[in-house]
């Protein structure tokens, strides 16, 4: 179990007083005091301000020094920029998804058409079938009865059958006659049920044709509702934009999809400059932030922008000893938070920890990679309100989701270029 303390904790003479209650808490039940974050572009390890989170764990670490924490002045909260940008990405991934979709219908109704011609064609190869036979049959008919008028003693039923086993030149001449209008009328009772088939066939493709295009037209009707509340969202988030600081209520929750894809999140990290100290290359780091934020339902890209502030653009010790990227069990007086396995372990237990935050009763989708580090359920369904909590900077929220402001930022440019 976690455990937080509230917000500003850690200011003034209510520190003092912590530092002294928690020392008499800390004998019967071992507290560990995570350091969560240092200064924008500097390792969380060699922060000039300490931010931190109280986390019970199954451990004996040392209390962090409580020393009390300067209050600053509360940073502009970047949440209408950041519902801007969303808004935006989320228009035209909705155009293009419209757009998609209606070529998909324009392919369904030109199916159809095709469908439609060859059921057509089919119903008038089994017309001119029906045709041919009746012909074959009146031939055969006339030829028989003819034989039976003209040849004393012919059986006509013989005769209908191609029998021309009777004696004489001529019952044999009827006889062959009667073969080959008895092949015709065979011949086209043949041709007669292919057609039928075809046209079966025809009908059942023009029947399964028209459903995908009534299905698809249902899907488009859909991408067009979508879009049509992407841009309802958009022109409330534009407008939410120009009120006043603090007027708006609207923050970003923890959990959600990320809107960049594992690549996009890498070269936008490249075009930064800062390169990484992680032990695997940062493309890898970025694909397990967004996989495994999916598979959770935590918001892996924003998780990501977290790392990156707790880290100094994944410089600190936390980074290259422990493949720790969010000051998990980093406290003021620990050498250095929990070490993982690997960078994928890492990226892995702070996802399921924010999920911990953010859920009362969590159900993990992936198996539990640090089953002892849970937080206070519940307590924050957005990263604003991690403020105080997994951090006692109460400017934590602000600062990592500057990160992201700046990240959408990038990416709305991406996929302008790219539409």
């Amino acid at each position: 179990m976690v455990s937080m303390r509230p917000h500003g904790f850690c200011d003034g003479a209510h520190a003092r007083l912590a530092g002294l209650l928690l020392g008499v808490v800390a004998v019967m039940v071992p507290i560990l005091v995570v350091s969560a974050g240092g200064a924008i572009g500097q390792p969380a390890d060699e922060a000039t301000t300490t931010t931190t989170a109280v986390v019970t764990a199954d451990s004996d670490l040392p209390l962090t020094d409580q020393t009390p924490v300067v209050a600053e002045p509360p940073l502009p909260d970047p949440s209408p920029r950041i519902r801007v940008s969303l808004a935006r990405i989320a228009v035209m991934g909705a155009q293009a998804s419209l757009a998609e979709q209606q070529t998909s219908a324009a392919k369904s109704r030109d199916d159809q058409a095709r469908a439609q011609a060859a059921s057509d064609r089919a119903a008038q190869v089994r017309t001119a079938a029906e045709r041919r036979l009746d012909r074959a049959r009146d031939q055969l008919r006339s030829t028989a009865v003819y034989a039976y008028m003209h040849t004393p003693g012919i059986d006509v039923v013989s005769a209908l059958r191609g029998d021309s086993t009777a004696g004489g030149q001529e019952r044999r001449l009827f006889a062959a006659a009667v073969d080959h209008h008895q092949q015709q009328f065979t011949d086209a009772q043949d041709t007669l049920e292919r057609a039928r088939d075809d046209l079966d066939a025809s009908r059942q493709a023009l029947d399964r044709a028209q459903q995908a295009a009534a299905d698809q037209d249902l899907v488009v009707a859909s991408a067009s509702s979508a879009l049509a509340d992407t841009q309802a969202e958009s022109r409330i988030a534009t407008a939410g934009e120009g009120r006043a600081a603090g007027s708006t209520s609207w923050q970003l929750s923890l959990a959600g999809p990320s809107v960049f894809s594992a690549d996009e999140l890498a070269q936008w990290y490249d075009a930064q400059g800062h390169g990484s100290r992680a032990s695997v290359p940062i493309a890898d780091v970025a694909r397990s932030y967004i996989d495994h934020g999916n598979a959770e339902g935590i918001r892996g890209d924003m998780a990501f922008a977290q790392a990156i502030h707790e880290t100094g653009w994944f410089a600190n010790n936390d980074t290259i000893t422990a493949n720790n990227f969010a000051g998990i069990g980093h406290c003021d007086s620990c050498p250095a938070g929990f070490p993982f396995a690997t960078a994928d372990i890492g990226v892995l237990v702070q996802i399921q920890l924010l999920k911990s935050y953010a859920e009362t009763d969590p159900t993990y989708n992936l198996p539990r990679a640090a089953p002892n580090v849970n937080g206070p359920r519940g307590c924050c369904q957005t990263w604003t309100e991690l403020g105080g909590v997994w951090a006692t900077d109460p400017n934590y929220g602000p600062l990592i989701l500057g990160y992201y402001n700046d990240m959408l930022e990038w990416l709305v440019a991406q996929r302008s270029t790219e539409t």
